[in-house]
């Protein structure tokens, strides 16, 4: 356009060259002119004698005279010339004004079309998006519709279906059912081996007082403990479970094939006469397999304590009666039924006395913290209370590979951090390295969805806790999802927090059960301490916001159900993860029987999810028992070992020793350990260093810890943390820090942070204004700094001492006044 602009006034540049070079040309030719004509020679310069002479020609007069005439003329003619030229430029410069003036107007013309020629094709372009939109909109609404119309046929069809046809699919409806005959069954049978077997084992108590499932679409718990160690102390490789297959997938056609030869069983009596006992040997079998460990510790007490009526009583195999029958009339079984019960009797008798001295022991835990105890304090105090009844203390682990399900619907794992390979990978860790052997692996459970409203809302267990078909059914009281397509195709409720519409739920929910069945565990002293490898994570969930990968708030939810149901008084919760928990906080804001202790990137707001200020430190009854640990300064220089050892023995470990927790949960997310990139946490902290912070834990509330995965999404990064954290637990000698670290002094941006901390609460713990002094010093000068004050106080409390027996010995005896 800038072209076409210069080239219109081209020709009006061209024209005024031409006209002043002209004029130039003329008046130099006028110059000229007047330089070749005689110059007039006054009278004064001719000499007197030539004058004389020239007097008398009127000749040269004459001709003198016709040169002037003729130089004035052409001096006029000149002078004419010249105004003609004026006149001539003059006209031609008009000329021009008025050819530049029609240029430039066409010249905005010509813009002006341009212009609106470009606004009509955005214009075009826009709508042309619009209705590209609408047209996916409206196709992916058909593609829901014709999935919609299509599970409503299935379902119509498989309701139509003749009882004999089998299904190649099970409907959810179908699995739910099988679920629910499944559970009936197993209650009815546990309820008839109540008679014959009732278990002295602590854990079976407590298993009769855990909740049994609401939901159907929950896996059928059992009121017995499922796993159960071997006896002694001796490891059987066959007592190992292998990965579960819940009752949730049912294997159909097995079902309907021994269905199917149960019926003819009992239509044809000469078939239930012909394979009566195969079958009753095959049920006793099953049955007394199941009963030997039950009835083992009983029989220990009746038989006697010497190893030869143990190795006798170990051969033995109780009865394993399942329907009714006339009793045996041997004596090898009658033998055993008296044995049996002499058993029932013996455990009866001290069924009362556990549960009582249970309660009190853990309504106790508040006003009296319970000491470490020694296995030698364990096998005496069992003695006392049990008689050779055998209470084991082991580290317990939960996993269950359902949870890997929950994964995005593009089957691509590499554009999402929290993925199934997090927990996969950190399970053949702890295989590959021993540890796991050296747990007690118990199995996880769906939790109900009474305990997820326990933090969450009504609504939100709904949408993000039932399966389709169940928010189906339950259309007019649940509200709909708000569901986003995220840009690999997958479906998610936020840009990173991905749904699976079959597994995420079923997922949430068994991470969930899954921390609760550990936690209980370890509260009630079944087990030591415990680490829970799940997903999805919790510690962002709110009470009705899912978020950043999170759906439920495991953790929070496990200390809401102690409080309840074992009235734990006071409870610790530690979050290392380095994104806030924003979830726990909000759970526990103004509970002054939660302490809420996080460790996380801060950086004035700027990091995910953005809470977490130091200056939040609880509302209500619950102000100071929220503490915010927030690191600020980003990642110049990012933080250390160095700088979460500070932050343990001056802010997590005063408080929470000043606290006293009857038990200790912690929100183990491992995306501080160094290798993940900034945008995930880009901090350099050690997965040595998180060992010895689980053991600085594990001297709190008797050493009742438990871990629960959170983040972390570098698969070597959490798996090495992962290793550190259940050696600590296991009580394995940690390799020592290294001497640079141990001398290292923390960075200005965290000693900063820690000291805003410590302002923050020193109203309301008396330990902060004792530790604040030294923030900023190095491990090894605390250490130092400790020792050398604990001689001066010993010193002075010696000295005072001996002052006051010397005070004592001078002053004489008053004597007692005579009655």
């Amino acid at each position: 356009m800038s072209g076409l602009y210069l080239s219109s006034f081209r020709p009006v540049r061209i024209r005024v060259s031409a006209l002043v070079s002209s004029m130039c040309f003329c008046l130099v030719s006028a110059v000229e002119l007047s330089s070749a004509l005689p110059a007039r020679v006054p009278p004064a310069a001719i000499p007197m004698a030539l004058r004389v002479e020239l007097s008398p020609s009127l000749d040269s007069t004459r001709r003198e005279q016709q040169l002037q005439q003729e130089l004035l003329a052409l001096k006029h003619k000149q002078q004419l010339q010249r105004q003609i030229l004026i006149a001539e430029f003059q006209r031609k410069h008009e000329q021009l004004s008025r050819q530049h003036e029609a240029q430039l107007q066409e010249h905005m013309k010509v813009r002006t079309v341009v212009v609106k020629h470009q606004q009509e094709l955005l214009a075009l372009k826009h709508q042309q998006e619009l209705l590209e939109h609408q047209r996916k909109m409206e196709q992916h609404r058909l593609e829901q519709e014709l999935e919609k119309q299509q599970r409503e046929q299935k379902l119509q069809l498989l309701k139509n279906k003749e009882r004999g046809q089998e299904s190649a699919v099970a409907s959810t409806e179908v699995k739910m059912r099988l679920q629910e005959f499944v559970l009936n069954k197993k209650k009815a049978l546990a309820q008839r081996s109540l008679n014959h077997c009732i278990s002295n084992n602590p854990r079976y108590w407590y298993g009769k007082t855990q909740h049994s499932s609401l939901d159907q679409s929950s896996p059928p718990q059992t009121s017995v403990s499922i796993y159960n160690p071997p006896a002694m102390g001796v490891y059987d490789s066959k007592d190992d479970f292998p990965l579960r297959k819940t009752a949730s997938e049912p294997n159909l056609k097995l079902r309907s094939r021994l269905k199917q030869k149960v019926s003819e069983r009992r239509s044809s009596p000469l078939l239930r006469r012909k394979d009566s006992p195969i079958s009753t040997l095959k049920k006793r079998s099953l049955d007394m397999a199941g009963d030997a460990r039950c009835m083992f510790a009983g029989l220990s007490v009746v038989a006697g304590m010497g190893a030869g009526s143990l190795q006798k009583l170990r051969q033995h195999q109780p009865l394993g009666r399942t329907q009714s029958a006339p009793l045996p009339q041997s004596s090898q079984a009658l033998q055993q039924l008296v044995v049996q019960q002499q058993h029932q009797q013996f455990l009866e008798k001290h069924k009362q006395h556990f549960q009582q001295l249970h309660i009190n022991k853990v309504r106790h835990q508040s006003l009296h913290p319970i000491p470490t105890m020694t296995d030698e304090t364990i096998h005496e105090r069992s003695s006392e209370s049990f008689c050779m009844c055998l209470v084991h203390f082991s580290v317990g682990l939960v996993y269950d590979s359902l949870m890997q399900k929950h994964q995005c619907m593009c089957g691509n794992s590499n554009t999402h951090p929290e993925h199934a390979g997090r927990i996969q990978s950190i399970w053949s860790r702890l295989q590959e390295t021993g540890l796991r052997s050296q747990c007690e692996c118990i199995r996880g459970r769906k939790a109900t969805l009474e305990e997820l409203q326990t933090v969450h809302s009504e609504a939100h267990v709904m949408l993000y806790g039932t399966n389709p078909l169940r928010q189906k059914l339950d259309s007019k009281s649940c509200p709909s999802q708000k569901k986003i397509l995220l840009p690999c195709g997958g479906i998610g409720v936020d840009s990173d927090t991905v749904w699976n519409e079959v597994h995420s739920s079923s997922a949430a929910r068994l991470a969930v059960g899954s921390v609760v069945e550990l936690v209980f565990k370890v509260a009630s002293g079944e087990l030591k301490n415990g680490f829970a490898v799940v997903r999805p994570p919790g510690h962002h969930a709110e009470e009705s916001t899912p978020m950043g990968f999170c759906y439920f708030n495991s953790v929070a939810i496990a200390a809401k159900l102690l409080q309840q149901r074992l009235d734990v008084g006071k409870i610790l919760i530690v979050d290392w993860d380095v994104h806030h928990g924003n979830g726990t906080q909000q759970a526990f804001y103004d509970d002054p029987r939660v302490l809420y202790v996080s460790l996380h990137r801060y950086d004035d707001g700027n990091f995910f999810p953005g809470s977490g200020a130091p200056e939040e430190v609880g509302s209500g009854p619950g102000v100071g028992f929220n503490v915010n640990v927030a690191f600020t300064g980003g990642l110049d220089p990012p933080m250390g070992d160095a700088e979460y050892l500070a932050a343990f023995r001056t802010v997590v470990m005063p408080i929470a020793s000043e606290f006293a927790p009857d038990l200790v949960l912690v929100s183990a997310g491992f995306d501080a350990v160094e290798g993940h990139p900034p945008p995930l946490g880009g901090y350099k902290l050690s997965s040595r260093c998180l060992g010895h912070l689980t053991k600085q834990l594990m001297g709190l509330a008797g050493g009742r810890v438990v871990l629960a995965l959170e983040g972390g999404h570098d698969l070597r990064a959490i798996c090495d943390a992962s290793e550190a954290c259940v050696s600590a637990l296991l009580g394995i000698e940690l390799e020592p820090l290294s001497a640079d670290v141990l001398k290292q002094r923390p960075n200005e941006n965290a000693v900063r942070s820690i000291e805003k901390v410590l302002e923050n609460h020193s109203q309301y713990w008396r330990c902060v204004q004792r530790v604040a002094p030294s923030a900023g010093l190095s491990l090894l000068e605390a250490q130092r700094g400790d020792s050398e004050e604990n001689e001066t106080v010993t010193a002075m409390a010696s000295l005072s001492v001996a002052a006051l027996e010397k005070r004592t010995e001078d002053e004489p005896m008053e004597e007692e006044p005579p009655m």
